[in-house]
């Protein structure tokens, strides 16, 4: 999928020298009366002596208010969709001659909608089976496990081994050395060499053993490696589960009783699947939709669909602790990565905003207003001064048309018919959940 330069105009524009100085005359007679010239009072300066003096600001002046005015004049007389930013080329300036100057542009694209209601769209209620409740509540029980000092004997599978922790040095691997530090002998999540090495062992014995940390464990700096260690072990304990009642579901959240957080968990669950099978099926509305219209789109529309993308993966990386100006990044390399995604997203954009025009899908001023209200809490601004900074770089028509966006596609999806997804593995589905 491409965008092309279909959507590119061009207008050429010739402005009478008469309808110039008109402009310039007033220019000039407000610069007249704020100007202090050496030997005049102010407000008295010959008018030829201010346009001589001030003529590269008079022209500079002229040019932002006169050629924008002319331009948008006839887009407005020809009733002109302009996409992004104007650009003024060829400029013909003197004085006492004609005004002459092109600009290159882009229209919105005209395309009939086809059908958009009734559309299939693969999605189910979720559905909670009481061993999962039952899993999550173990969690949890895991989760504010405690643990019981034993009287010294033999370790055994199940029991909690207290060590005091030693490695020896090694390249590029950490150094561990811990006073106490606690083993599950035979657990799952055990590495096998520490509970070989320590079942059988009684408080006070010491023994060195090598572990080999797998090449996916999730210390990046201890996998793959082979680290000797120095155990000895110092105590062992028991794991106490708290009792599954009240007190438990009330030491959890704000749950009354058992049946409470059974519920509770229940609807997380429910609400957490029916988002992801909600957002798959309007994905696939999206699809749909844009198999459905062929139409070029606006290149400035896709360049800045493209930046927004970036910008969004790169604050992801900086949530994730990484700095972005140590990377070597390539915009050449970004915007041929993100560019058919891009062209995907402003096609959407603009489907979603056709459909919303022909449903009167709109945005109340309240609902715009409750989002800048959430900007402004966290730039840590007031509601007043983000709502005028996001005016002026056009953030607050983005933020208005993305909501009108949002309530289109529920409006889609509420009109779909629904169909049984595909299968999906469960193993995947567990991951996802997770």
């Amino acid at each position: 999928m491409a965008s092309d330069d279909s959507c590119r105009r061009e207008l050429p524009f010739t402005i009478a020298w008469d309808e110039v100085e008109k402009d310039i005359s007033a220019v000039v007679g407000r610069l007249r009366r704020q100007a202090r010239i050496p030997g005049f009072r102010p407000g008295k300066a010959p008018v030829a002596v201010v346009r001589g003096r001030y003529w590269n600001e008079i022209k500079q002046e002229i040019l932002e208010k006169l050629l924008p005015r002319v331009f948008w004049s006839k887009v407005d007389e020809d009733k002109l969709k302009v996409a992004g930013k104007p650009e003024f080329v060829d400029l013909h300036f003197e004085q006492n001659e004609p005004v002459v100057f092109k600009v290159l542009f882009e229209v919105f694209p005209e395309f009939e909608l086809a059908e958009y209601r009734r559309l299939e769209a693969p999605f189910r209620e979720p559905e909670v089976a009481g061993e999962e409740i039952d899993q999550e509540i173990e969690r949890l029980r895991q989760q504010h496990v405690s643990y019981r000092n034993l009287d010294s004997r033999p370790l055994e599978d199940g029991d909690i081994a207290v060590l005091a922790l030693k490695s020896d040095p090694a390249p590029d691997t950490p150094q561990v050395d811990q006073d106490e530090v606690m083993i599950a002998i035979g657990e799952d999540e055990t590495l096998p060499e520490f509970s070989e090495n320590l079942r059988g062992k009684s408080p006070g014995e010491r023994v060195d053993f090598e572990v080999h940390y797998p090449a996916d464990f999730s210390n990046e700096k201890l996998a793959g490696k082979t680290v000797p260690f120095h155990a000895e072990v110092k105590g062992l304990r028991a794991k106490e589960l708290p009792d599954l009642d009240d007190d438990f579901a009330s030491e959890i959240g704000d749950y009354a009783s058992v049946g409470a957080l059974r519920t509770a968990i229940k609807e997380a669950f429910e609400k957490h699947r029916r988002d992801a099978s909600e957002s798959a099926a309007k994905d696939k509305l999206i699809e749909k939709l844009i198999e459905q219209h062929d139409f070029p789109v606006p290149v400035q529309l896709v360049d800045r669909q493209i930046a927004t993308r970036a910008e969004r993966s790169l604050r992801m990386l900086a949530e994730q602790g990484v700095d972005a100006s140590s990377l070597d990044l390539k915009w050449d390399k970004i915007r041929d990565q993100e560019h058919d995604g891009a062209v995907t997203d402003v096609k959407a954009s603009l489907i979603l905003g056709r459909i919303a025009e022909a449903e009167n899908i709109t945005v109340s001023s309240e609902e715009l207003d409750h989002q800048v209200s959430h900007y402004a809490e966290q730039a840590k601004q007031s509601v007043a001064a983000t709502r005028k900074k996001l005016a002026e770089d056009g953030t607050l028509d983005r933020i208005s048309g993305r909501m009108r966006n949002e309530k289109t596609l529920n409006f889609l999806f509420d009109e779909a018919v629904k169909v049984d997804p595909e299968p999906v593995d469960s193993q995947e589905e567990a991951a996802d959940e997770a």
